[in-house]
């Protein structure tokens, strides 16, 4: 059980240290192909070519890592609790996202009245310019600002469980392997 319990923990280690500090560098490096600035939305290409991708790989090491960690004997079922940890948080944190995009909206629907300024849904142009009024960069508002499409919230969990998993079976061999043990075994009680 603390073998179970040490991979699990190692490998959200190191799949956190992977995946949190390339998701801060990389869209402030593609600066507007991250987002696009009319409407707020993260851009398909960025979520396709970039953020799969870089999820996929730092959960398949994570796999890998939960299974070394894990041992042989709790290899499986430590693989599978770390896929379905990383499900839950995602689904969890999209939950949170709906509520803060809820309460943000409220808030500035508020202080547009309050300013008398004319609010555009779905426009973001304004809060990018209430940013770059604070100090920030151009290309850091508008990553602070992208709105995550709902369809990507609810599927990126799903890539990340998804890559703990075959990160996990690579250390099995996968699926030809465990076929080819299989036979060898029962080759071997025949033979006897």
């Amino acid at each position: 059980m603390a073998r179970l319990l040490i991979g699990i923990v190692a490998g959200y280690l190191v799949w956190t240290l992977i995946s949190f500090p390339l998701g801060e560098v990389v869209p402030v490096m593609l600066g507007e192909r991250h987002a696009d600035p009319q409407t707020g939305l993260v851009s398909s290409w960025y979520i396709f070519v970039v953020q799969w991708p870089l999820t996929l790989m730092a959960s398949v090491i994570a796999g890998l890592a939960t299974g070394l960690f894990a041992g042989k004997a709790q290899r499986t079922p430590a693989v599978q609790g770390l896929a379905m940890i990383l499900i839950a948080i995602g689904l969890f944190s999209m939950i949170l996202t709906f509520v803060a995009e809820s309460e943000s909206d409220k808030k500035s629907a508020t202080l547009g009245e309050a300013a008398g300024l004319e609010i555009v849904e779905g426009e973001i142009l304004g809060e990018v310019a209430r940013s770059e009024a604070a100090g920030e960069t151009r290309e850091k508002a508008i990553e602070t600002a992208a709105v995550e499409p709902l369809w990507n919230l609810l599927s990126l969990p799903l890539v990340a469980g998804l890559g703990v998993i075959l990160g996990g079976g690579l250390l099995s061999g996968g699926p030809a392997a465990r076929e080819q043990a299989r036979l060898g075994a029962e080759a071997g009680k025949s033979g006897d």
